[in-house]
């Protein structure tokens, strides 16, 4: 998984490693960060557009840490930020 990605980094082999468990959880967090967060940027309650923009900066500071392309999740934290 990790340790055969393009651009693979020192923890990718720990991630790489990790419970079935561990990997199962990744992928339901990965639908909700995916499918159902982004929802919160379009609600007009600024408590909502935080929780949105944090959720997606943890999401993408996990991914640049697996290695997952790092560049493109960089960029993709950009408009969270703003």
């Amino acid at each position: 998984f990790y340790e055969t990605q393009p651009v693979p980094n020192p923890l990718s082999r720990y991630f790489h490693w990790m419970p079935r468990l561990w990997h199962k959880g990744e992928v339901l967090m990965n639908h909700f960060v995916e499918l159902i967060a982004p929802w919160l940027l379009l609600l007009p309650s600024p408590r909502a557009l935080q929780w949105g923009g944090l959720i997606q900066i943890v999401f993408q500071g996990i991914l640049v840490a697996s290695g997952n392309l790092s560049f493109l999740n960089w960029l993709t934290a950009v408009p969270a930020v703003a």
